[in-house]
């Protein structure tokens, strides 16, 4: 009986040691993104052509916070001088001019477990000439969270998204450019259609000898 008593006793804080441990590893102000490593990632752009991205920012810590974004130049000025920026959320257009005048967002407020979508677009300018042909520009989107009056909480929170974009060696300034998606989406696309048609063939394949293997029967 003693044992059982001890054990009970014993069994408790050790209990409430691991909750304390699992609610200790939530951080006061925690902004996440996705995606988290690259949002643009292209090598063939030309005059008139656009990329639209999409992202997710993601509010994983305790409290509300406020974020910004901000964009740094990390390679060449040359093509990143050039580009121009649209940003959007799902019903208002928050930034619209070149990459390189943008400098932040408004302070944008985002609750605890609770998530915004943003849309950028990255334009490839229709005047731009031959002189920018096989150049390219690598820049990073940083988000900086912190907390807010209400919550006064001095943490903050910072993550960053590189993003890499550079001109078609053939790039010229006719102005005919086209939206330029996203190729890993476009690739699980194309895995998932070869893997119906496969399906597809393999059925209709199968069928057809069932009914060799019947007419055979009946003329038996």
């Amino acid at each position: 009986m003693s044992i059982i008593i001890n054990m009970a006793i014993l069994s408790g804080p050790v209990t409430s040691l691991a909750d304390e441990s699992n609610s200790e590893k939530v951080s006061e102000i925690d902004i996440t993104l996705s995606p988290s490593d690259v949002l643009f990632d292209i090598d063939n752009m030309k005059p008139g052509d656009w990329a639209p991205r999409s992202i997710v920012i993601q509010n994983s810590g305790k409290f509300d916070f406020n974020y910004q974004m901000s964009v740094q130049n990390e390679g060449s000025e040359r093509l990143f001088n050039e580009f121009l920026l649209e940003i959007k959320d799902d019903s208002d257009e928050l930034y619209n001019g070149k990459l390189a005048d943008f400098e932040r967002l408004p302070i944008r407020e985002l609750e605890a477990s609770s998530e915004e979508e943003l849309e950028i677009i990255v334009r490839y300018p229709e005047h731009l000439g031959n002189e920018f042909q096989g150049l390219d520009s690598q820049f990073t989107f940083i988000f900086t969270a912190e907390g807010t009056e209400d919550t006064d909480i001095n943490d903050r929170d910072e993550e960053n998204i590189e993003s890499s974009v550079g001109s078609d060696d053939d790039a010229n300034g006719t102005g005919s450019g086209s939206a330029l998606p996203n190729t890993a989406t476009n690739m699980f696309n194309i895995v998932l259609i070869g893997s119906i048609l496969l399906g597809m063939g393999v059925i209709i394949a199968a069928a057809s000898a069932i009914k060799k293997i019947r007419n055979n029967k009946q003329h038996i």
